[in-house]
């Protein structure tokens, strides 16, 4: 009985043993591609975003005109003003793998920095403007960067008292929906023009008979004149 019960015993730890290494190597191998899932979804989920100006400071403005989409292409347009400088001419839009935003005009403390854009396509962002910084101490502007423009206007102690920020855009990679393909197809298509009646019907019409072969069609026979049956002449 001891031994059975030590051979039992043996046979279960071993038994056991396999069962945690199988367990570890589905974990292992179920990890990588629970990440995989996970990354493609995150991909997959990629909003495109787009706004014209905010600003922050003295005077605060949340972004707009601005638009977010991760599929069907939307738009907005506007003008923003705020104290001692607007933004006019606003257009922005944003989709599947694309962003986009432009202001046409932008002045500040009565001083025009021009027209300013930000463009965004499957992740790659790029930045263009008009006008240059004008020569003003109390102005800030730089481009590109983040955004399409940057503008602070100084204070006293050349501190920053007000912060405008110019056509910004986000976007990742322009995702492809799956497409999904017939599950029965037609395995042919019909052959010739239909007719219209049905098969091994004969044709319409009269047709002579088609002699067989070897022999002579013969003529057909003069008819015979009978008495009391006489040609009528005049």
């Amino acid at each position: 009985m001891v031994r059975t019960t030590t051979h039992s015993t043996r046979l279960f730890l071993a038994a056991a043993g396999i069962g945690a290494l199988a367990a570890a190597g589905s974990a292992s191998v179920l990890a990588p591609a629970n990440a995989q899932v996970h990354g493609l979804a995150a991909a997959q989920a990629s909003t495109s975003t787009a706004y014209g100006v905010s600003a922050s400071g003295n005077e605060n403005k949340a972004a707009q005109p601005s638009v977010a989409s991760d599929g069907e292409v939307k738009t907005a347009s506007g003008s923003v003003s705020g104290m001692g400088w607007s933004a006019s001419g606003i257009t922005v839009k944003a989709g599947n793998g694309i962003a986009e935003a432009t202001v046409a005009n932008v002045v500040v403390a009565g001083k025009a920095i021009g027209s300013v854009s930000a463009k965004c396509a499957d992740g790659a962002v790029s930045y263009a403007h008009g006008g240059a910084a004008p020569s003003d101490p109390k102005l800030k502007v730089s481009f590109g960067g983040g955004a399409g423009a940057t503008i602070q206007i100084l204070g006293a102690g050349d501190k920053v008292a007000q912060t405008i920020t110019v056509a910004v855009v986000k976007c990742g990679k322009a995702t492809v929906p799956p497409t999904n393909p017939p599950t029965n197809p037609p395995t042919g298509q019909p052959t010739g023009q239909p007719t219209g009646k049905p098969p091994g019907q004969p044709p319409t019409g009269t047709q002579k008979p088609t002699p067989k072969p070897g022999t002579t069609p013969q003529p057909a026979p003069t008819p015979q004149l009978q008495d009391g049956h006489h040609p009528v002449t005049g």
